[in-house]
């Protein structure tokens, strides 16, 4: 049975080989269309909308019901340079502002000139997803945390807020979380979706795309896909995966081998019973097909640190997209960046703690966005980390939990950091000795960290003074932060992808010259938050990166 799981949770996606044509031959499309778009997630759905406004025939196909990560994550969008929701709020922010600070976070993933026009276009995209139904509100959360509470929609989702960020860019809130109580993906996603079919966009759903057809001359002209009769009985159980898919969504961060499970058992209705489609794109195809974290045997091959993680994302986030394209000699760039979310914010207390790793050393400033957090962790630890409090911060803590600081998940892994795992001991010595780190070198890492607190220097790694208060008193507290730490999963998702013209969003060769016809989107190319992440950077880079593969199909005169 352990070997059974363990080969299905190194599952590849099923692919097809190229398909070329020869363009003074005829072939029999199945359906012909200016663009098709696969994958109806955040990105899909911006190429889709942008593609129909710039009066092009376009075609939507999904694996199941659309959505994608953007529908199952938090629902922010990183937006600045002036937006409706910053003026109310009374926020001052600029195009070169945004761009110096996420100049910092984005860590050269796109060149300077893309990062500008990316700020430069923050504005009209933000103001183009209002146009489509997607709501924001001003109210301002008053404090720093992960994620905030219900009645609260406007935050700090990055680390705009300290050093040494605030040392180049003024601070400015640029974190939309769409207006929904819980998780706001789907205010995102949702009216996006509506508004395709308001305009009339087909999406043809329980469609799994499978290859690319190409001419002559390397030009992709469509796809080959197999779609399942949603009447049908294999249809149906199609459909059934899908929504168990969702129903599980959240179990599947503590076991994640549920995604491979369910994909596997798709794949065999799909290979089956799937009906097989030619279908022609005359500008172009749209790869928008999310990441590759549910493929095990990429992560392996790629990032093997990070094998055997918590998904963030769903199942079809398999890297079928980007596979389809290297079989055409593209280009990938960024494989091995994964972004590891380690959350531990609210409760607020827990950052006026000491992250130390299996050396004893601190880890980073403790009031990082998670995944950068996350990020050091993995990089320069191990994947090993312990937050040290004191009793009186640890009781501080309990009290932080409440529905006014955070929402019930909060309170819930709050709750499981706090009494799961834990570990406590009268010195720090003797907690060192428990965590098996050495005593001596826990003990100067926490006297240093008390000496700033004592005097009038600033923390080395950027706290805010206000929250370097000294560790001290009769008892201290262990809270795991690793990454394999079971009872608060670590979710993870794949930042790089497939390499990209950044004018066009045309996917490039290896040997560099552009593969026409083919545009990827989304997290299945390199973009905007490829090396560093901060809430709601990646459903923006969704946005830009859809409109903008539109926007030059549309360009593309026969």
């Amino acid at each position: 049975m352990k070997s059974l799981l363990n080969k299905i949770k190194q599952r590849h996606s099923y692919i097809e080989p190229t398909t070329t044509i020869n363009s003074s031959e005829t072939t029999h499309w199945d359906q012909s269309v200016d663009v098709v778009v696969v994958g109806f997630g955040g990105a899909g759905a911006a190429a889709a909308l942008e593609s129909h406004e710039q009066g092009l025939e376009t075609l939507v196909l999904d694996r199941f019901e659309g959505g994608g990560a953007t529908t199952i994550s938090g629902g922010v969008y990183y937006a600045g340079g002036g937006t409706a929701t910053q003026l109310e709020a009374g926020v001052t922010d600029t195009p070169d502002n945004m761009f110096n600070y996420l100049k910092q976070e984005v860590q050269g993933a796109v060149s300077d000139k893309t990062l500008q026009k990316f700020c430069a276009d923050s504005v009209d995209n933000y103001d183009w997803m209002v146009s489509h139904g997607v709501p924001f509100e001003a109210s301002v959360c008053p404090f720093k945390t992960s994620y905030p509470p219900n009645h609260l929609f406007f935050y700090y989702s990055g680390n705009e807020s300290f050093p040494p960020y605030s040392d180049h860019a003024t601070p400015a809130i640029r974190g939309h979380r769409a207006k929904k109580k819980g998780i706001s993906g789907m205010a995102i996603y949702q009216p996006l979706k509506q508004s395709a079919a308001n305009k009339g966009i087909p999406v043809q759903k329980h469609c799994k795309v499978v290859g690319l057809i190409t001419n002559e001359k390397n030009a992709v002209v469509g796809v080959k896909a197999l779609t399942l009769n949603p009447k049908s009985f294999s249809g149906r159980l199609h459909q059934g995966l899908g929504k168990l898919q969702t129903l599980l969504r959240y179990m599947a961060l503590f076991v994640p081998v549920l995604f491979p499970i369910l994909a596997t058992l798709a794949e065999k209705l799909e290979r089956n019973f799937g009906k097989l489609e030619l279908i022609q794109a005359k500008k172009g195809v749209v790869l928008a097909t999310g990441g590759f974290y549910s493929n095990q045997s990429m992560i392996t091959q790629h990032a093997p640190s990070f094998v055997g993680g918590s998904p963030l994302g769903t199942m079809t986030d398999d890297g079928c997209g980007i596979q389809m394209a290297q079989q055409l000699g593209a280009k990938t760039d960024l494989l091995d960046s994964v972004s590891a979310w380690r959350f531990f914010n609210p409760p607020f207390s827990f950052v006026k703690g000491v992250l130390v790793g299996p050396s004893g050393t601190r880890i980073c400033n403790e009031m990082l966005y998670g995944a950068q957090i996350g990020e050091q962790m993995m990089r320069h630890h191990d994947g090993k980390g312990w937050l040290i409090l004191d009793e009186e911060k640890y009781k501080a803590a309990g009290k932080d939990l409440t529905l006014k600081k955070g929402l019930w998940f909060h309170l819930l892994l709050g709750v499981f950091y706090m009494k799961l795992g834990v570990k406590t001991a009268s010195s720090v010595e003797q907690l060192a000795s428990k965590l098996n780190i050495e005593p001596e070198a826990l003990k100067e890492t926490i006297h240093q960290y008390n000496q700033i607190a004592n005097s009038d220097e600033k923390d080395p790694l950027g706290k805010p003074k206000l929250n370097v208060e000294p560790i001290q008193g009769k008892k201290y507290y262990a809270i795991d932060t690793s990454y394999d730490y079971f009872y608060v999963p670590c979710p993870s998702l794949t930042l790089g992808g497939l390499k990209v013209n950044e004018e066009s969003g045309l996917v490039l060769h290896e040997e560099g010259q552009e593969i026409a016809g083919l545009y990827a989107a989304g997290r299945t190319a390199v973009g905007i938050p490829s090396k560093g992440y901060v809430s709601g950077l990646s459903i923006a880079d969704c946005i830009f990166s859809g409109r903008r593969a539109a926007k030059h199909a549309a360009s593309i005169t026969e």
